[in-house]
C-alpha cells in the first residue's frame, strides 16, 4: 500500500485529510514499467488514471505517415489517463516509458465507488484534475492561436 506521506506529495491529493488519504491509499494499485515499454496504445480500453511515482513517460500520437508526435513528457507526480477515467472511453493517445517508471493507478471502478461512498473526497480529486486539464486546454488554445496568427499574417 502507498504511504499517506507519499500521497501528500502528489498535487492531486494535496487537500485530502488523513482519513481521505488512507481511503485513497487502499484503492490505488502500483505498476512498474521498464524503459521503452509501451504502457498503452491509442485506442486501447480505459486502464485507469496513472500517477507517476517515479520515472518519466511520453504521451504520443502517430501521424498519418506513422511517425510519433510527442504531445507531452510527464514525470514524477504528473498523471495521465484522466480523460478515460472520467468518461470511460478508450485512450486518445499512446504512452511509453522513457525511463524505468512506477505508477500508482486509480481505476475507474474505484473512482465510481469513491463518488458513491465519499463524494467529498472524489470532488477534491476531480477538482485538482480539472485544474490541470484547464491549464492544458488554455495552453493548447494559445498555441493554436499563435499558429493561426502565423498562417494568416
Amino acid at each position: 500500500m502507498v504511504s499517506r506521506q507519499r500521497l501528500k506529495e502528489i498535487t492531486l491529493f494535496k487537500d485530502l485529510s488523513e482519513e481521505e488519504l488512507t481511503t485513497i491509499a487502499s484503492v490505488l494499485s502500483e505498476e512498474f514499467y521498464k524503459k521503452d515499454t509501451i504502457i498503452w496504445e491509442e485506442g486501447s480500453p480505459e486502464q485507469g488514471m496513472h500517477i507517476i511515482d517515479y520515472g518519466k513517460v511520453r504521451v504520443i500520437k502517430r501521424t498519418k505517415e506513422g511517425a510519433k508526435q510527442t504531445f507531452a513528457v510527464l514525470k514524477e507526480n504528473n498523471f495521465y489517463g484522466e480523460l478515460s477515467l472520467l468518461d470511460g472511453r478508450s485512450h486518445s493517445a499512446s504512452v511509453e516509458a522513457l525511463q524505468d517508471t512506477k505508477v500508482l493507478i486509480l481505476k475507474r471502478a474505484d473512482m465510481e465507488r469513491l463518488l458513491q461512498e465519499s463524494p467529498r473526497t472524489a470532488y477534491k480529486i476531480v477538482r485538482e484534475m480539472t485544474i490541470v486539464i484547464c491549464e492544458i486546454l488554455r495552453d493548447m488554445n494559445h498555441k493554436f492561436m499563435n499558429l493561426a496568427n502565423y498562417i494568416w499574417e
